[in-house]
């Protein structure tokens, strides 16, 4: 009895039909055991992303308040939201990078299994696809934002990592002062103090003179005498704070003499800034309107 022609045709893609079941099935299972058996790269869950869906779900109007009114959220709540979640995933992006160098060179020497592999590469992907969702939600609110989104968090992680070290001195002052204490030995004394890191706009910054230099200044001249000082420009806040901290660098006060050559030079410099500005456009003023000879060459052509 002869066989069809289409029978082996029929045979190969019934193997190959279950042969895609099996494999399908068994990477479902393989993928369910491993994330059964295995505990999570950040156990801690991600709490800003938590924080943003439920916003974003509370601004589509699907929760309402005591009365029954849709709460509404403003945009740039959301927009903070979602920059805070993408520091989140600037830190972890982060922690990582550190993470797969330490792995690599524990895997070398065998001191990993496979399962430590699996879980970071399970890790990997999931924050690639949380880096997707991100740029596309900061895409939702103005096009192109997506791209800016996470050097923005980066910059902003960095900052905030640089305050954590520079407000840390003086908890680690007192470490090192308590440590000096117990041992017997002499504490120094702090020279320099730590100013603010962001000095707010409009700031008044006030020097205050020892009692004996302000008498000293008010004996041969009186407070009319400290007037004739402080006369002039009124000098920027930032100037009178770097001109402190020189200051109390060197261990010396801020006189009043240092305060006028400081007001001296900050008014000259005012005066060539203006004088600059001046020259500047009388030359333009000079480019732009024509000479009398060529005016006359013209109107005779």
């Amino acid at each position: 009895m002869a066989l069809s022609i289409f029978v082996p045709f029929a045979y190969i893609g019934l193997l190959t039909l279950s042969l895609a079941i099996f494999s399908r099935v068994y990477r479902r299972r393989t993928a369910a055991a491993l994330a059964a058996g295995h505990a999570p790269w950040f156990p801690e869950g991600h709490p800003e992303r938590d924080i943003y869906q439920t916003l974003v779900l509370a601004a589509s109007g699907a929760s309402t308040d005591s009365q029954g009114r849709p709460v509404e959220i403003p945009e740039v709540v959301l927009k903070a939201a979602l920059l805070n979640r993408a520091m989140a995933d600037v830190r972890r992006i982060i922690r990582m990078r550190d993470d797969k160098q330490a792995m690599a060179t524990l895997v070398q020497k065998g001191s990993l299994g496979d399962e430590t592999v699996a879980r970071f590469g399970m890790a990997e992907k999931e924050l690639e696809a949380e880096i997707l969702d991100v740029v596309s939600e900061a895409n939702t609110f103005r096009d192109g934002w997506g791209q800016l989104i996470f050097p923005t968090a980066g910059e902003m992680v960095a900052h905030l990592k640089h305050k954590e070290v520079y407000y840390g001195v003086a908890a680690q002052r007192e470490d090192e002062v308590k440590k000096l204490t117990e041992a017997g030995k002499p504490v120094p004394k702090p020279s320099i103090t730590l100013p603010a890191l962001v000095t707010p706009p409009g700031t008044q910054i006030q020097v205050q003179m020892p009692p004996q230099q302000q008498q000293q200044q008010q004996g041969p001249g009186g407070a009319d005498g400290q007037q004739r000082v402080m006369q002039g420009p009124p000098l920027p806040p930032a100037l009178l704070q770097a001109a402190a901290q020189a200051a109390a660098a060197r261990g010396q006060p801020l006189t009043p003499e240092i305060l006028q050559a400081l007001a001296q030079g900050h008014a000259q410099q005012m005066q060539r800034e203006q004088q600059q500005r001046e020259q500047q456009q009388q030359q333009q003023s000079q480019q732009g309107t024509p000479s009398k000879k060529a005016t006359i060459e013209e109107a005779e052509e």
